[in-house]
């Protein structure tokens, strides 16, 4: 699973949850700045705009 795959499932799995950017970027084993743009590239979307 490469970082933006495992970046997705850490917030589908956490919606209901508190949860920030760091833990994101912890669970996927990048940066804040890698996993921001691997995400928004792949989903269209900001990591926080997904989860609202």
């Amino acid at each position: 699973m490469n970082p933006t795959e495992k970046a997705l499932w850490f917030v589908e799995s956490h919606l209901p949850d508190a949860i920030s950017l760091d833990d994101v970027a912890a669970s996927s084993g990048v940066s804040r700045f890698h996993v921001t743009r691997a995400f928004g590239a792949a989903t269209g979307r900001s990591v926080m705009g997904y989860m609202r």
